[in-house]
């Protein structure tokens, strides 16, 4: 297979690049700057070189794996563009690079904060959201255009392993043994935690069966199917660490439109191409809390 991939930089890309290698598949990599633990034989297209789509179609995918993007919460002025370039312009004109190529599968990424709403009808919570739903009509547009299926990914909220950017997760490990309390919103969100490795594990096995999928669109809203407040993460923390959190709960206030309950429907889920995650979220809290402790 000849998967096309971009965002391996980001969080769920990095960790996904050295399954991906050791999986033998034929790697294309979208990049804008050197990224570390590329495998071996990869094929690097850097976005920011004119010719990048030249490249995309000279290496002719079977599948593209869409993972970049901007994430924030924030719908100030000065996020505006960046979130249409990362989320609407960037994934488009990659669309465009790819639409005379044997490209089978577009494989895209969604967030959970498109479906504040028990319904799961899409009204998304976010700027961010906002941007992810917008594509999405694009890539439908490309499907009809092109004829290639779609799975679209809706990751919930996923914790664990290396990252760059502070998570709600981490926040709740720093108010351990903290001698000052820390602000969070109050902590009654119903959360559905999924831990890093399950994703890249729910990736190698859709991309491992891609061909037994024959519907032209495919959504998989991709967690554990339980729901946890923050609250209980950090009960669960303290019970685990042995430290007790120091949170003044309700020190912010709720964003508006906050996801208030966001736990995967079953009939939506991984099972769907024969996945189920591997951890629960006692042991997922223990492998990062051993982490956290490899690092200091």
């Amino acid at each position: 297979m000849r998967l096309l991939i971009s965002g391996a930089s980001g969080y769920v890309g990095s960790h996904l690049l050295k399954k991906l290698g050791e999986n033998n598949f034929q790697l294309g990599i979208l990049v804008r700057k050197d990224i570390m633990n590329v495998p071996a034989g990869s094929f690097i297209i850097n976005t920011n070189e004119t010719d990048w789509k030249t490249k995309v179609h000279s290496f002719n995918p079977d599948v593209v794996l869409h993972l970049a993007s901007y994430l924030t919460s924030s719908d100030d002025e000065n996020q505006i563009d960046k979130l249409i370039e990362a989320n609407i312009s960037f994934g488009t004109h990659l669309l465009d690079a790819v639409k005379n190529s044997n490209v089978k599968t577009f494989i895209n990424t969604g967030t959970f904060a498109e479906y504040p709403i028990r319904e799961g009808k899409k009204t998304p919570a976010y700027l961010y959201a906002a941007t992810k739903t917008a594509f999405c009509s694009i890539v439908n547009y490309y499907q009809a255009v092109v004829g290639f299926r779609v799975f679209n990914i809706i990751p919930y909220t996923v914790y664990g392993g290396a990252h760059s950017a502070k998570k709600l997760i981490d926040h709740i490990y720093d108010s351990l043994g903290s001698s000052t309390p820390i602000d969070m919103s109050p902590g009654e969100q119903v959360l559905d935690f999924i831990h890093i490795d399950d994703v890249v594990n729910f990736y190698i096995i859709l991309l491992s069966r891609i061909d037994q999928h024959k519907n032209n669109y495919t959504e998989i809203h991709l967690g554990s199917g339980k729901g946890i407040t923050p609250k209980e993460i950090a009960i669960l923390m303290e019970k685990i660490s042995g430290k007790e959190s120091n949170i003044n709960w309700g020190g912010l206030p709720y964003r508006k439109n906050d996801t208030m309950f966001s736990v995967v429907p079953y009939n939506l889920s991984g099972s769907q191409v024969g996945w189920q995650p591997s951890l629960k979220i006692e042991e997922g809290i223990q492998m990062y809390l051993r982490e956290k402790a490899n690092e200091i």
